[in-house]
């Protein structure tokens, strides 16, 4: 049982993580971070370890406070990997090594893999059958899209994401909405498909911020999975250790 700290772009995620389950998930800014850690290391007493993905920004002394109560360890592209890494530079995020891990989690079936992570970008990552990490793609996310709207144009206001019907909008606000949400599911639609006909029976990890509001709109099967990050920060600490 480990504690599993996800550093994001936006916010940080803590929760405890064993071989099987998931406990205690809970999403905090800085301020709240030391309040948290005593609360679980508090509550969970067998915790004995930690393991970070940091993508964002943090406070080094909250790391170190955290390196107080328990050893620590970071995730970068040095360590152990239970694939076979192709990406042509050792720039390949942290988040997208932990998602990718992630997928060798039991209850997902062993062949080829696309994860889809939907939060500040949409990241693709394609894992083979071979267990061969080939690559993937980068895009804006759901914010990203709506705050390049508002800030770009003289007059579109700046929208947060929403569920939406139908495809034709009928004011700006609809038409902004539509746009972007429905576009953003058609790029994953394509993507999903243009992965589907060039690798066969490719299994569709869907995770992220963003997922609730756009499996709603995706017509393609996929497999949604909230804490594929998660199980991926505890398999790569498993995989070290």
């Amino acid at each position: 049982m480990i504690l599993a700290v996800d550093i994001g772009n936006t916010s940080i995620k803590l929760a405890v993580v064993d071989e099987t389950t998931i406990y205690d998930v809970t999403r905090c800014q800085e301020p709240e971070f030391i309040d948290h850690l005593s609360r679980l290391f508090s509550n969970y007493h067998d915790l004995n370890a930690a393991c970070v993905c940091q993508v964002g920004t943090i406070d080094v002394k909250l790391l170190h406070h955290l390196e107080s109560l328990v050893g620590v360890m970071y995730i970068n592209h040095t360590i152990k990997l239970p694939f076979t890494n192709k990406y042509e530079s050792t720039t390949l995020g942290n988040d997208r090594l932990a998602l990718v891990a992630g997928s060798f989690h039991t209850s997902f079936e062993k062949g080829a893999k696309l994860i889809i992570d939907a939060g500040t970008c949409i990241t693709y990552d394609f894992i083979d059958k071979d267990n061969q990490y080939l690559g993937g793609a980068i895009s804006p996310g759901l914010n990203l899209r709506f705050k390049s709207l508002n800030d770009y144009t003289a007059k579109l206001p700046l929208l947060q994401p929403s569920r939406v019907k139908g495809f034709l909008g009928k004011n700006t606000n609809d038409s902004i909405s539509t746009g972007v949400i429905q576009g953003t599911a058609l790029e994953i639609d394509g993507m999903i498909s243009r992965y589907n006909n060039k690798f066969k029976d490719t299994q569709v990890l869907l995770t992220g911020g963003d997922s609730q509001l756009l499996k709603k709109q995706l017509k393609s099967r996929f497999f949604a999975t909230p804490f594929l990050m998660l199980h991926g920060i505890y398999n790569l600490y498993k995989n070290n250790s």
